[in-house]
């Protein structure tokens, strides 16, 4: 068996592409997943016709001039989207022969800006409030006795920025402890009703403050649930809280809990329950955005209202655990309707 034979043997095993070069710059071998990506098979024909990259090619020639291994970044559209893979260019002394190995690096590259992403919103998140107490403290100092009126004027606004940092730091932890625990399935038994009557008691004043009213409806009769408890909580307490800030003074809230036949998504019977209000509602190039975490609508609005733009994501990130659903309905100058599906499995 002559050495070709024996590379041959040994690319189709591996299941990153992979093309091996002779010095003449000819393919003498490639796998099928090569084949799948350049969209040929190029055995047999000069490198240059594969590998159309510029930066691509100066690898080989450099792996050959240098007899070194040398990496490098190759672009492909895969199904309509750019996808980068990780060259790497080996060089045998023995065979006078390069491989080039390509590693998809794609969601890596993607993870990482998403990160970068969340580093650089938390920080924009934090420096404005730390910038405005370090500001009305430098001010403070030299109007607390000359004008008290102001100086109690700049502890309410220090008061409320330094509560909102506290909010976006509990919802930054809030936000990792879901993610850290959404592959865990609950083994709780919760009742949702007994829940969403617990949530009702702690907001309803709150809403009373803004001359808010809340009618419940419960129409599911034992609506129960595998769940974990304080996660439900938190579900009904973002969506009922949006709802008191982003509906408007005077607003009408209306929570209706309903039993549902056989949803196709979760593959089973469950419980709806839907917070309606009549607020101004929210645009329709919105709505698929308003889980990403730090979305707004109105920007201004939130910071005044106290949110942290975190509050969706939480709930979505909830769910998903619960193998639930959240759906979002808006309607312009009419209000919205965030509605959260449970399956009724129990063990």
């Amino acid at each position: 068996m002559d050495y070709i034979s024996v590379i041959d043997n040994f690319v189709e095993t591996v299941s990153t592409p992979i093309l091996v070069i002779d010095d003449r710059s000819y393919v003498i071998s490639s796998n099928k997943a090569a084949v799948d990506l350049l969209g040929n098979d190029f055995k047999g024909r000069h490198f240059y016709v594969a590998i159309r990259q510029p930066l691509i090619i100066n690898l080989v020639e450099n792996a050959f001039n240098a007899n070194e291994n040398e990496k490098g970044n190759f672009y492909k559209t895969v199904s309509g989207v750019e996808r980068t893979y990780e060259v790497t260019t080996k060089y045998s002394r023995e065979l006078k022969i390069v491989s080039l190995s390509f590693y998809d690096t794609t969601d890596v590259i993607q993870a990482n800006q998403m990160r970068r992403d969340f580093v650089a919103n938390v920080s924009h998140e934090l420096k404005s409030p730390l910038t405005s107490i370090l500001g009305f403290i430098e001010t403070l100092s030299g109007v607390i006795k000359s004008n008290p009126l102001k100086a109690k004027e700049f502890l309410r606004v220090m008061e409320r920025e330094s509560l909102r940092m506290s909010s976006l730091i509990d919802d930054l932890l809030g936000l990792s402890r879901v993610e850290v625990a959404e592959k865990l399935l609950p083994t709780e038994q919760v009742n949702l009703g007994d829940i969403m009557r617990d949530v009702l008691e702690i907001l309803t004043p709150t809403a009373a403050k803004r001359n808010i009213s809340i009618n419940y409806v419960q129409d599911a009769s034992d609506p129960l649930i595998m769940g974990d408890y304080s996660q439900v909580v938190q579900v009904f307490t973002n969506l009922l809280q949006n709802a008191i800030k982003y509906g408007g003074d005077g607003n009408k809230i209306k929570v209706i809990m309903d039993s549902i036949e056989y949803h196709k998504a979760l593959m089973t019977t469950g419980y709806k329950v839907s917070f309606e209000d009549t607020g101004i509602g929210i645009e329709e190039h919105h709505l698929a955005r308003l889980t990403e975490r730090f979305y707004r609508v109105d920007d201004h609005r939130s910071r005044n209202e106290g949110g942290t733009g975190l509050g969706l994501s939480i709930v979505k990130h909830i769910m998903v655990r619960h193998n639930g659903r959240l759906l979002i309905e808006s309607d312009p100058g009419n209000g919205s309707v965030f509605s959260v599906v449970f399956p009724n499995r129990i063990n």
